[in-house]
């Protein structure tokens, strides 16, 4: 049914039902964490909020996060990934920044009593998000200093972007890390490997190295040949240390859907 209706509705109409539906739960049962947006106004994707900023936090610390790094959050969106880490860090420091302004504005309320919490806001053309950007994405400079971070994450963002802004992401992300910092980045990654009904169907090709499940709206889900990306790493001076797959190859979910390369700047 929810293939069906994605066939036949268009993203405004599902979206607008879709927000109807969290308001209807907001009112049965409300949520009382106050760094938790309305399930009505939240503006990222879909799962449990606490859930999965707490799952990845898990992750963070298993690939090496510790309290005194200075950490960058691409795409922080209303915080989810925020929202575990305060407390977490005894010396170090949480940078969020996000295209889409009206998260940035709720972070900056819902963090105002945590002093070494930073929101800033990208003003990046985005079709959906942010309409009216100043600056493309294959253009955007972070405004951050070289070597200014320890551990940089984006969870669920360069699966919504076409590749020049990715590579150009990919290297700020690599100006901006510390000469052995983590770059922790959730992709779909193609490969000719055989895939049993897959959950993530990338059948349309947008160009040589990407694909996408729905060619009349490629960034609702772009996945990127893994040769490609493996090179675009090795070229910005970022090692490679694991793979991670996820379960979008898969009929059953079992973990994150998203895969999650682990990158070393030499």
């Amino acid at each position: 049914m929810k293939r069906f209706l994605k066939a036949i509705l268009p993203v405004s109409a599902r979206i607008a039902i879709k927000r109807v539906g969290h308001a209807l739960h907001d009112l049965v049962d409300p949520i009382k964490d106050p760094r938790i947006p309305p399930r009505r106004d939240t503006l990222i994707g879909g799962g449990d909020f606490a859930k999965v900023g707490e799952s990845f936090r898990a992750r963070f610390r298993q690939h090496g996060l510790t309290p005194d790094m200075d950490i960058l959050d691409v795409g922080c969106g209303q915080g989810r990934m925020a929202r575990p880490l305060v407390g977490e860090l005894d010396g170090g420091s949480y940078t969020g920044f996000d295209i889409e302004r009206t998260g940035i504005d709720w972070c900056r309320e819902h963090y105002a009593d945590v002093p070494n919490f930073t929101f800033d806001h990208a003003d990046v053309f985005n079709a959906r998000y942010n309409p009216y950007g100043a600056v493309a994405a294959k253009d955007y400079v972070f405004p951050y200093a070289d070597g200014r971070f320890d551990f940089v994450f984006l969870t669920s963002v360069f699966t919504h972007m076409f590749a020049n802004d990715v590579e150009n992401y990919l290297s700020e992300i690599a100006r901006v890390l510390k000469p052995g910092g983590k770059a922790l980045i959730t992709w779909f990654l193609w490969d000719e490997a055989p895939k049993l009904n897959p959950i993530m169907d990338f059948h349309a090709e947008v160009d040589a190295v990407s694909r996408t499940t729905l060619p009349e709206n490629p960034e609702a889900a772009l996945a990127f040949n893994r040769d490609w990306v493996e090179a675009l790493y090795a070229r910005l001076g970022l090692e490679i240390e694991g793979i991670e797959l996820g379960g979008w190859r898969e009929s059953v979910l079992d973990g994150s859907i998203q895969d999650l390369v682990v990158g070393v700047k030499a």
